[in-house]
């Protein structure tokens, strides 16, 4: 697609390029379900020098799939994640403009290209964090520096009319490759909300600086305090458009990343709330606070576990006069109080557990029993009940 001057339409999602299109076509059903219309994908050089122009087929598939379903890419050429320090020397280069050209080449014309990512993250690997001094540290910046734009040049050489853009690493790294690209794109894991809000204004000061459109196309994370809910409040408020980090729960960053499980349910409803525009309430003035036993639903579930609970005996499967089925009724009474009180942590939903005995044909009673009597209190407590 040719460069534009505003890409506030972008609800993007970064993901894994699949060769099934089977698979491609089911995860971005889930991503259409919440308005999510672009892709950002990583390519790699060595799977193109082993599988060759088979590579190169699958990736146009990959980008025609896309676009049959209204989603456009974004192709990452090199990645700067544990960068080999071979790649950065003169003799690389050739290999380098093969891989390009080949990219360039299949999807110059695919109306699916929003525009090309020359490099992901390009300092962000051991050469520039474990770097032994400032010196070789300066060094090899230069030299990653000079590899990036060498690729920009090269893409733009082969294909003057698509938009190109380079998926820096932090804000303060616009400046290396703003002139050459049509997009300026910076990622953002700040912990608080005002480092992301410094870093969005950096990467706008910078976009006025350059006449150029802002992106963030990688953020949120949950390991770094960067949640999803937060962050894209901040970036709309901005009019900033953004690509989260990840759509499908899998792989090697699958406990810190990804909104949906191959199954097409969520990790957690806040953050598909977020992708749509509904935000959490975190102003103490205006939040109301759930009342679980307005209508007495709370001390109900109570008497109900409390008349199966007591006078039952000890069994490795059953408890005397104690149905399963009935424990686990009782169980999900008080667990879908305290879950939609928002009274418990939800990682795993009490109504998981439950689910997950009911599956069974004989659960172990004794575990389902200490789990009622852990309902129990949380209920009583959460609720007030004395």
């Amino acid at each position: 697609m040719k460069p534009l001057t505003d890409y506030s339409f972008i609800k993007g999602v970064n993901y894994g390029m699949k060769a099934d299109p089977a698979i491609v076509r089911r995860d971005l059903s889930y991503a259409k379900r919440l308005g999510l219309n672009s892709v950002r994908i990583w390519l790699n050089h060595r799977r193109f020098e082993e599988l060759g122009t088979a590579y190169i087929d699958q990736l146009v598939t990959f980008v025609r799939t896309c676009h049959g379903e209204g989603v456009s890419v974004v192709p990452i050429l090199f990645n700067g994640n544990g960068l080999d320090p071979a790649v950065l020397e003169e003799d690389f280069l050739p290999r380098a403009d093969r891989f390009t050209a080949a990219v360039v080449d299949a999807l110059r014309d695919e109306p699916g290209l929003l525009m090309y990512d020359a490099m992901n993250e390009p300092p962000c690997n051991d050469l520039i964090i474990k770097a032994p001094d400032e010196a070789t540290k300066e060094a090899v910046y230069a030299k990653i520096w000079r590899f990036v734009r060498h690729v920009c040049t090269r893409i733009k050489a082969l294909d003057p009319v698509n938009c190109l853009t380079v998926g820096n690493w932090l804000a303060v790294d616009i400046e290396t490759s703003a002139d050459l690209v049509d997009v300026i794109s910076y990622h953002d894991y700040s912990p608080t909300l005002a480092g992301v809000r410094e870093a969005a204004e950096t990467a706008l000061s910078e976009g006025r600086k350059w006449g150029k459109p802002v992106i963030n196309n990688e953020t949120c994370c949950i390991a770094r305090a960067n949640g999803y809910d937060t962050v894209i409040q901040v970036l709309n408020e901005y009019g900033i458009p953004w690509y989260v980090f990840n759509l499908m729960i899998e792989g090697y960053w699958s406990d810190v990343h990804g909104i949906f499980y191959p199954d097409g349910t969520v990790r957690d409803p806040a953050i598909a709330a977020a992708i749509v525009g509904c935000f959490r309430c975190r102003d103490l003035d205006v939040i109301v606070p759930e009342k679980p036993n307005r209508e007495h639903q709370a001390l109900d579930a109570l008497k109900k576990l409390r008349a199966l609970l007591s006078d039952s005996e000890p069994d490795v499967f059953a408890y005397k006069g104690l149905k399963a089925a009935d424990l686990l009724d009782a169980c999900e009474h008080a667990a879908n109080l305290l879950e939609a009180g928002q009274l418990v942590p939800m990682q795993i939903p009490p109504t998981s557990r439950i689910a997950h005995w009911r599956r069974q044909a004989r659960p172990n009673m004794a575990d389902v029993k200490a789990f009622a009597y852990e309902l129990a209190e949380t209920l009583k407590r959460t609720c007030h009940i004395v």
